[in-house]
């Protein structure tokens, strides 16, 4: 056993207790955040459009910024707490993507637009794998794919916030108002700084017995031994500079190749339908304000498809749900370019959300439980970086299928194919594998 065992071996059996909520609630709070960030400019779009005159491949321009930014990020800030720690990295990209969402309030033209969206998705693409890992990391064995799910759910949550925003504040303010709403987290800074732990396993990694006592004593208050105790095997602890070398050690690399397409095909149809969903839907005869609506139900259906992600997946695990999951996402997008009646495009909007913002929830877990606690958030955060090549052509994509005027059914069918893609790539992925990081949760790298 390694001292990530050992740490996980800790939280195996304990109860459900107060901190475990608190730490699930800021959490959450923080993925609310970059739902709002990412999710109001498909909000706003149309709006930005009119106003500074973009064609359909400068706003896809844009809109594409923010989440080659999250790939920066996740790629550095990402994975650097698994040197650094948990807590630290997640402060300051809450500083980063903070100020840089509210100065997009302030851009007077599109060069500055475009930084400021750059430099957002560089803060919240280095804070998701981080909260992923330290929620995964602190909450107890039992809940722990449910505790994660309902943190990622929240994503949807702020989609929804902002496409009510969008909806509402837009035309009676102007769509800089939006941007203002999304310094908020900035105020919360105090409260993350005092309330935000750090991940017992990381403190222990660094010897730092001291700090991780207090802090296993409030998430494992039945835990009989003591933070040094869990530090009695640290042989098999990948050295910082090997762990992204690690993702393809021990007969992981196709895996973590399979891993990354699905991520990739998931943020795809994430990213590209809510840049372009009320644009595409307006081109498709519906009203400007219907077509913000849809947007609503998208990720309405998202929150719902979120939770039930994370009750399915803790029944009968992760994979089986993914499949399920992105087939039903591929049928769902297909649809919606044909004229449907009100009932049905309801349903099926709600079943393209659940399925693509909603199994986003579900696919970290799945990433975060398939890698050992030592490269977690390495493994995560490189998942996460590969998933926005994808993110980054989703909206780039729409912006070339309107400018290019493809029959709007034909538009959708393209969007839907990632849906397939990502079902095979999880398919592919090796249930031994699954099973055993599964079964030891927080613990040692897959047998060599």
């Amino acid at each position: 056993m390694n001292l990530n065992a050992a740490a996980g071996d800790a939280l195996y059996s304990t109860r459900l207790n107060s901190r475990h909520l608190m730490v699930m609630f800021w959490c959450s709070m923080l993925m609310l955040f970059d739902g709002y960030d990412l999710v109001i400019y498909g909000s706003i779009l149309p709006q930005l459009m009119h106003d500074w005159e973009l064609s359909p491949v400068t706003a896809g321009f844009i809109g594409s910024s923010a989440l080659f930014g999250m790939m920066v990020g996740a790629l550095t800030l990402g994975s650097s707490s698994d040197r650094f720690g948990r807590r630290r990295i997640i402060l300051l990209c809450l500083v980063v993507f903070g100020i840089a969402a509210f100065g997009n309030a302030f851009c007077t033209n599109t060069t500055k637009f475009a930084l400021c969206r750059f430099l957002t998705g560089i803060g919240l693409g280095g804070m998701v794998p981080n909260i992923v890992a330290l929620m995964t990391e602190m909450a107890p064995r039992s809940k722990r794919n449910i505790m994660v799910t309902i943190m990622l759910s929240f994503f949807s949550v702020g989609g929804v916030i902002a496409a009510l925003a969008g909806k509402a504040i837009t035309p009676e303010f102007g769509w800089r108002a939006n941007f203002l709403i999304a310094g908020i987290p900035l105020l919360f800074f105090p409260v993350f700084y005092k309330w935000l732990p750090e991940s017992i396993s990381y403190l222990i990694s660094q010897k730092r017995y001291g700090q991780a006592e207090p802090i296993l004593r409030q998430y494992a208050p039945d835990f009989s031994g003591t933070a040094a105790s869990l530090a009695t095997a640290s042989e098999d602890i990948a050295k910082p500079r090997m762990r992204a070398v690690e993702l393809f050690a021990h007969g992981r690399a196709v895996d973590t190749l399979l891993l990354w397409i699905a991520f990739g095909m998931c943020m795809l149809m994430v990213y590209g339908l809510n840049t372009w969903l009320p644009k595409l839907m307006a081109a498709n005869g519906y009203s400007l304000g219907s077509s913000l609506t849809f947007l609503i139900t998208l990720n309405v259906g998202a929150v719902v498809g979120g939770l039930f992600s994370g009750w399915l997946a803790d029944r009968h695990g992760g994979k089986p749900t993914l499949v399920l999951f992105f087939a039903i996402a591929a049928v769902s997008i297909g649809l919606l370019g044909y004229k449907q009646s009100p009932v049905v495009l309801n349903i099926l909007l709600m079943a393209a959300g659940a399925t693509t913002i909603g199994t986003l929830c579900i696919v970290h877990t799945f990433a975060a439980q398939l890698y050992p606690a030592a490269i977690r958030s390495t493994g995560v955060g490189w998942a996460a970086a590969a998933g926005r090549f994808g993110a980054v052509a989703g909206p780039a994509l729409g912006g070339y299928l309107l400018s290019q005027k493809f029959p709007i059914n034909l538009s959708f069918v393209v969007f839907a194919v990632p849906g397939l893609v990502a079902s095979v790539a999880v398919l592919l992925i090796s249930n031994r594998r699954v099973r055993a990081e599964t079964q030891v949760g927080t613990l040692a790298p897959h047998p060599k």
